[in-house]
């Protein structure tokens, strides 16, 4: 199924039942009263976060969403029946956009936890029936309520992945290779630049059993915030990770100042969002199989303990690394 992170769509709810107008009629009762029943509710429209999707694929194949309309009231006193709910599942992270005529949007609704529900419109009430009308001037009204529109609404749907960890880094880093050897993703994996088109997410359980969720975001390069490579459409998802793991490629490091690397993604973090440079980021040398041991000391001695130097391919290192990206994600519980 491909990602797709967002979806504009029509929502409308259900217009009420309307009101019976109706009159007693039995054999031994020659002027029976009033007895007309409501009309029932129109069914709201709501949406419900779930974790069991991942994109809102669905919501680009369809477009409108209306629920039913409640049913008319009926003689002897009888309500009309009210209609179901129209109930719409979202990915958990789904933030909702309400659009004005005008095209300005304001934030309706954040659905960052499961089952976490929205009323998206509200179904019309259904009409009153004329049992509700009699008085001392009025014995047999003749008229009955109709029932409430139900409302309209445009909406823009927006997708931003919630993870514990967010994998940032060039493109060609080994981001996808990391992600598939420490947990059960598979993403695609090829040594070309930008393989990885969308976000992975992989999940992993620490030696607590405690479950972190990490995100590979798509590779970032020079300009991203501003729309050059893939950067700008994925920046929005590492907004919502609480600790970034930034992978480095040891092809792209000058071993003299190898630190001076992760300046490129680290100013596109910045620029596009200031609230990522407070954000914990762990720092990692990956590919460190393709120096010669020579050259692999000296970058260990270089950036000494500001960094860890990993093998993505060949699961060299990952151990004390995923150890530290615990105890970021889970600092309450450490001792």
């Amino acid at each position: 199924m491909r990602f797709v992170d967002e979806a504009v769509i029509m929502v409308r709810s259900g217009k009420g039942g309307a009101g019976c107008v109706s009159f007693r009629r039995e054999k031994f009762v020659p002027k029976g009263g009033p007895d007309g029943g409501d009309g029932g509710k129109g069914g709201d429209v709501i949406f419900r976060a779930s974790d069991n999707l991942l994109t809102l694929y669905d919501l680009r194949l369809k477009r409108i969403y209306e629920a039913k309309n409640g049913k008319g009231g009926m003689g002897s006193q009888r309500y009309g029946p009210a209609a179901p709910d129209l109930v719409v599942e979202v990915p958990v992270g789904t933030q909702i956009f309400e659009i004005a005529e005008d095209g300005t949007e304001i934030l309706a609704a954040d659905l960052i936890r499961n089952e976490q529900p929205w009323v998206a419109c509200k179904g019309g009430r259904g009409g009153r029936g004329n049992m509700h009308f009699t008085s001392a001037t009025m014995r047999a009204p003749r008229f009955a309520q109709p029932g409430e529109p139900g409302e309209e609404k445009k909406l823009r749907l927006e997708l931003k992945v919630l993870a514990d960890v967010g994998i940032v880094g060039l493109p060609n880093a080994g981001k996808s290779t990391f992600i598939s050897a420490v947990s059960h993703a598979k993403p695609k994996i090829a040594p070309y630049p930008f393989t990885t088109l969308a976000p992975n997410l992989g999940v992993i359980e620490d030696e607590e059993g405690r479950r972190i969720v990490l995100a590979d975001i798509p590779g970032l390069i020079e300009g991203a915030h501003q729309g050059q490579g893939l950067g700008h459409r994925f920046l929005k998802h590492v907004e919502r990770t609480r600790v970034l793991l930034h992978l480095m490629s040891v092809e792209d490091i000058n071993l003299d100042d190898p630190m001076a690397g992760f300046a490129v993604v680290d100013e596109e973090l910045v620029r596009f969002d200031p609230e990522l440079a407070k954000r914990p980021q762990l720092r990692v040398f990956n590919k460190i199989d393709l120096l010669p041991p020579q050259q692999r000391d000296q970058l260990a001695h270089t950036v000494h303990q500001d960094a860890f130097l990993i093998s993505a391919l060949n699961r060299t290192g990952l151990e004390a690394l995923m150890a530290a990206v615990s105890r970021l994600v889970h600092p309450d519980t450490q001792e």
